[in-house]
């Protein structure tokens, strides 16, 4: 066999592995918009590199017909790229968003990481949240002046900030009172240049009048803009991204 052929087969079987990391990336654990603005992409280059990349080059770089130490070094190879794989593919499991979570009138990505390291708690158990990962929850926070208080000033002290407040999370609803009196001035991103012309796409995308849409901070890891909903019916829209004109 050729080292091509060599070369031909590896890169055929990293490619059969790709294309079920891929699924898993794409559909599973980053879904939808997830993949753009929160780190899918990324990954997604960090599985390309290591299994379509550097496994079948080494094999092109070390295979000669009959060399001795061949077996060895082609094993060495597959569990160099196993280890790296391994690697690549858990730190993209790992950073997968968990939860977008609402609180005082803006949404937030959160991740393991985000729970773990930034909150210091363990991460929670949200398969009571009806839906697919990523979980959509909201902070219901106490009503009472009292309540609300003593509840904000109990995580100030424990420097969290309410995202974290796993024991207030409460199914996404475009119907809650927190939700629904908590919509921004659209002035705040007209007043932006970049905000016009995500404006003017967004309108050109989806019709309307700005009227008819309400907007709501939205912050991930790599990106930030607002989530856009219809005022008429609560259906929620998607990303006016503003990353995307600097």
């Amino acid at each position: 066999m050729s080292r091509y052929s060599a070369f031909g087969i590896h890169l055929g079987i990293s490619f059969a592995i790709f294309l079920v990391l891929a699924y898993l990336v794409v559909f599973e654990w980053y879904p939808g918009m997830f993949f753009d603005i929160d780190g899918g992409w990324r990954g997604m280059r960090i599985i390309t590199a290591v299994d379509m990349v550097l496994g079948p080059t080494l094999t092109l770089a070390v295979y000669q017909a009959g060399k001795k130490g061949l077996r060895m070094d082609l094993t060495l190879i597959g569990l160099l790229q196993f280890a790296c794989l391994f690697a690549g593919t858990y730190v993209v499991y790992v950073e997968r968003p968990l939860a977008v979570v609402y609180n005082d009138g803006a949404f937030a990505v959160l991740s393991t990481d985000d729970y773990v390291n930034d909150a210091g708690i363990d991460v929670p158990d949200l398969r009571h949240i009806p839906g697919d990962y990523p979980k959509w929850v909201l902070v219901e926070v106490p009503t009472g002046v009292t309540e609300e208080a003593d509840f904000r000033k109990k995580y100030m002290s424990e420097n969290r900030l309410l995202n974290s407040a796993v024991e207030n999370y409460r199914p996404f609803s475009v119907d809650h009172d927190q939700f629904t009196s908590h919509a921004l001035d659209i002035s705040v991103i007209q007043n932006r240049d970049v905000g016009k012309l995500a404006l003017d796409d967004w309108l050109a995308e989806h019709g309307g009048s700005l009227e008819d849409y309400a907007f709501y901070t939205l912050s991930t890891r790599y990106q930030f803009g607002y989530l856009g909903f219809r005022v008429d019916t609560g259906e929620r829209v998607g990303m006016l991204n503003l990353s995307a004109f600097y």
